[in-house]
């Protein structure tokens, strides 16, 4: 199952808290992502805001993964620090989210390029957007996922050429999706929606 936690900081949710030290397990100490690397172990930065909506899955009592969504309307990760990654302004607007900071425990990942944890949180995403009438995400990743993402039924665009970070390569991309994506998906996977744990009838449109 998928919590959405939103309108809080780190340091106030114990389960946000525990899902900052997965993010600093995976970025940091697996990636080498030394840039982020924090003396209290936890993966924090400024757009970990009250305003950033959290995802993340449990298993089992434990924190198994992590995904981060902020609105392109306000300061984001790819326009405010890697704009570099754009040829052209990125895609900005209500409808458009930022989708960063996806990671999975390495406990939890299996064989394939989505396993149940990872594959959870993608139809995760898309329940969650959908009803906001979020139709587009913006997010980075290394160039192999365009094909995994076209795969499961997206409309992916670069927005750039691929650029290294951290001695990976790094793209900008333009994810679009539909009902269609969605079904694919659960059949793909196996999954019998809904994932995520919120009451969808409760959610408003993005103003």
């Amino acid at each position: 199952m998928i919590e959405l936690i939103e309108g809080v900081r780190p340091g106030e949710s114990r389960v946000l808290d525990e899902a900052m030290r997965l993010r600093h397990k995976v970025f940091v100490e697996e990636k080498g992502w030394n840039s982020l690397r924090r003396d209290d172990g936890r993966d924090v930065d400024q757009f970990d805001t009250p305003a950033t909506v959290h995802h993340v899955a449990i298993v089992n009592g434990e924190v198994a993964g992590y995904q981060r969504f902020n609105a392109t309307t306000g300061p984001h990760l790819l326009v405010d620090v890697h704009n570099e990654l754009c040829d052209a302004p990125s895609p900005r607007g209500s409808h458009v989210w930022e989708w960063s900071r996806y990671c999975v425990a390495r406990k939890f990942k299996r064989e394939g390029a989505f396993c149940d944890v990872a594959s959870t949180m993608l139809i995760g995403a898309l329940e969650w957007g959908e009803p906001l009438g979020i139709l587009n995400f913006v997010l980075e990743f290394h160039p192999v996922w365009i094909t995994r993402f076209l795969e499961l039924g997206f409309d992916v665009k670069p927005l750039g050429l691929p650029k290294d970070y951290d001695g990976e390569p790094t793209i900008a991309v333009c994810l679009g999706y539909g009902e269609n994506t969605y079904q694919r998906m659960l059949e793909l996977r196996g999954i019998h929606g809904p994932v995520l744990n919120v009451n969808r009838a409760a959610i408003q449109k993005v103003a």
